[in-house]
């Protein structure tokens, strides 16, 4: 009906205006409250959302730094990104190379992982061989594991074993087995010195 006099101003209604339960859900029709009608001030406390139910998101973003949780039933992590792998020897040597890289999902406390290498030149190289540059340092027990995806251009011995990460590290320990059955590191001097040598790929996972 019209007003006679003058018409009130526009007021926001306040939750001292409601009383309790006059407003319920049923009363609201989908799609008229959106996001520009809440005050980005508000807070919705958990004690107001429903324990269970299904909800649905464009994506969840988890903060830079990762903040912990102790229990083993909250997901506090995820994180998916790049690294550079790289051959590196306990006594000496150089490599440069023509493939050099990496990628991982971090999923709370497991990174998964896959990386290719290929060298085009070695200088040198002496001692046992491992892969450093692994993205996080992995946990001081039960590290993890990995497989070998790919290996060519090798010299008779290569990397022919699952192989795990080293303990409190971000670094691979590589390792091989002679002919003889005998398991042992991979060497400097397994790696081959073509222009396009030693291709090597591989996958796995570790714990931090």
């Amino acid at each position: 009906m019209p007003f006679i006099g003058n018409k009130p101003s526009a007021v926001p209604l306040t939750s001292a205006d409601i009383a309790d339960s006059i407003i319920t859900s049923a009363k609201i029709v989908d799609g008229t409250i959106v996001n520009a009608d809440i005050n980005a001030s508000a807070g919705l406390v958990l004690t107001k959302l429903a324990s269970t139910g299904t909800l649905t998101v464009d994506n969840i973003q988890f903060p830079a730094t990762q903040v912990a949780s102790a229990n083993a039933n909250n997901l506090d992590d995820y994180e998916e990104g790049t690294f550079t792998p790289a051959w590196a020897f306990s006594t000496s040597g150089s490599v440069a190379y023509n493939i050099q890289t990496g990628k991982y999902t971090k999923i709370g406390n497991v990174v998964y992982y896959q990386f290719e290498t290929q060298t085009s030149s070695i200088s040198s190289p002496s001692g046992n061989a491992t892969i450093t540059g692994l993205p996080f340092t992995s946990r001081s027990t039960n590290a993890g594991g990995a497989f070998i995806l790919y290996k060519r251009r090798w010299t008779t011995d290569m990397p022919n074993l699952t192989i795990n990460s080293a303990e409190s590290n971000t670094i691979l320990y590589i390792n091989k087995q002679l002919t003889t059955g005998q398991e042992t590191s991979l060497a400097g001097s397994d790696f081959s010195n073509t222009a396009s040598g030693n291709s090597f790929f591989l996958a796995g996972f570790y714990y931090v």
